[in-house]
């Protein structure tokens, strides 16, 4: 879904037979030189059209590009067992094979795997490893066949869930994908390939930021975010601040891209700035997620030092306001393959992060890893069929609570490409964590923008966390354990100390809409001093 993300395929090999091609027939030798420099660019759906005539009239090289190309568009993986299966006709498997042929089986095997069907797929793999003795081919082999098998294990013990899509307010024909959401759901962040103005609506258009809120039951149009500095590069969501005032976004201009970051303002948006180094390092950073104390930032990355391409690292705030080194997370959680997508919880031990590593089975799947007392990780958990597949499975970002998910799928019943969905887990699963927000005015009925708030765990006497109010509107979103009773203190300059008990559980006391526990706004009242 992402530019920032590899495809759906692990491409190990080359289309060396292109140069084994006829001379004496130039037509089609150009179109196949033309269609290969097309897919190299990541340009599958033209490679597709100008390679059709030739594919038309079974010319052995179209076809295999033409079905190859189709595994890049999930619309089109069926398409692509069918050509590929025509394919492999024209390229027997004997003792002594071509780059072709081997090829042609090898592709053949991934398009079955890509459409669910993991039996054929392992038995098209064991008739390519059979027919090679190139160690590096067959490591890929294996690899395929290791996709398989765990697909198999998971689909016989699917997780129970219920998957609502978010409707045609939010999802259009275009790809829409990576959403975030602030704590209580009131506002969501996504990015979508859609046409920003009515100028040009034939696209292809660039990845761009958009932005809905919860009104009255359901969510309003989007609309781009207004950010400064756009010079036409992608722009894809990544993660918010703790307090939802700021936003991580990934921008590229080609291949390599970083991570940046802007703030909420009385004016809008700020001026974006990259992540200074050593978040950012010039070998493609590509996802971040902070620790609810914004202290500690999880990251993903390509630079050189890691187990394998892309690893998920750590950096800890230091006093000065740097970054520290970043440190690797190590075998536990990264692999030879790929870690992207990490997502730290609220509860600030529990890390989602996608990987084609472990035992995923296809691609990049989501998995999940606590945190111990001893700073050690568990070891990943594959979080089941059928919410990852057999593609890649990315970005995943559940709510606090852990029952609700918001992610982006492409599903039958879409509109056209990703849609937007919310998977929601069955009432009876633990609730570990609650959001509650409300809002604090001073004594002009004006958001209280100095205002300072405790949340007290009345079991424990601990502070479970120190907050801040929305300097335009006074609000604030605090994230805590469920069946507790709490102490809710706020002190800002001039005014009376406020304080107030709740209790997570005694619903009475205040309005959910099943998102956030809601308490009564709160008007401070000014110190006598100030009367």
């Amino acid at each position: 879904m992402h530019r920032r993300f590899y495809p759906h395929l692990i491409i190990m090999l080359t289309f060396l037979f292109l140069t084994g091609i006829n001379t004496s027939a130039q037509s089609p030798r150009k179109i196949i030189r033309e269609a290969n420099q097309l897919i190299e660019a990541g340009l599958y759906e033209d490679a597709i059209e100008i390679l059709h005539p030739l594919a038309q009239a079974e010319h052995p090289e179209a076809l295999l590009l033409t079905g190859f190309s189709c595994m890049a568009d999930e619309d089109k993986f069926p398409r692509a067992v069918e050509i590929l299966e025509k394919t492999v006709k024209l390229y027997p498997l004997k003792k002594n094979n071509s780059n072709e042929t081997l090829e042609a089986h090898f592709y053949l095997g991934q398009a079955y795997r890509l459409n669910g069907d993991a039996e054929k797929a392992c038995e098209k793999f064991n008739q390519v490893k059979a027919h090679t003795n190139d160690s590096d081919f067959i490591t890929t082999i294996n690899q395929e066949v290791k996709y398989c098998e765990n697909f198999l294990k998971l689909k016989a013990n699917p997780v129970e869930r219920k998957v609502e899509h978010l409707g045609n307010i939010i999802n259009s024909k275009y790809n829409d994908h990576s959403p975030i959401v602030l704590y209580d759901e009131s506002t969501i962040y996504f990015t979508s390939t859609r046409p920003v103005d009515t100028l040009n609506v034939n696209g292809p258009f660039f990845e761009n930021i958009f932005v809905s809120h919860w009104r009255n039951n359901q969510w309003t149009a989007p609309k781009i975010l207004e950010i400064p500095g756009y010079n036409g590069a992608n722009r894809a969501t990544v993660s918010l601040t703790p307090d939802g005032q700021g936003l991580l976004f990934f921008e590229n201009y080609g291949y390599e891209g970083a991570l940046y970051i802007t703030h909420k303002t009385f004016d809008g948006w700020s001026e974006p700035e990259m992540l200074p180094a050593p978040i950012n390092s010039g070998f493609n950073e590509t996802h971040a997620s902070l620790t609810p104390d914004g202290n500690t930032i999880f990251f993903s990355s390509e630079r050189p030092e890691g187990t394998g391409g892309k690893d998920i690292y750590y950096s800890n705030k230091l006093p000065d306001g740097t970054w520290g080194k970043p440190v690797n997370l190590g075998d536990n959680i990264n692999t030879v393959l790929d870690e992207e997508g990490p997502y730290i919880h609220p509860d600030g031990k529990t890390l989602f992060f996608s990987s084609s590593g472990h035992n995923s089975m296809g691609g990049y799947d989501i998995f999940k890893s606590t945190r111990n007392g001893n700073d050690k990780w568990s070891v990943p958990v594959n979080i089941g069929y059928p919410i990852n597949t057999p593609t890649d499975d990315l970005f995943y970002m559940p709510t606090p609570s852990g029952q609700r998910v918001y992610y982006a799928s492409q599903q039958d019943e879409g509109m056209g490409q990703s849609d937007l969905y919310v998977l929601q887990f069955p009432a009876n699963d633990e609730r570990a964590m609650a959001v509650v927000s409300s809002h604090i005015f001073n004594s002009d009925n004006q958001p209280a923008e100095n205002a300072v708030i405790y949340v007290k765990n009345l079991s424990t006497n601990q502070t479970e966390g120190t907050y801040r109010t929305n300097a335009l509107t006074g609000k604030f979103i605090a994230i805590v354990p469920t069946a507790q009773e709490y102490q809710l203190i706020i002190e800002s300059e001039g005014h009376e100390r406020y304080s107030r008990t709740f209790n997570i559980d005694a619903k009475d006391d205040y309005k959910s809409r099943n998102r956030a526990i809601y308490l009564p706004a709160i008007t401070l009242k000014k110190t006598s001093a100030e009367e």
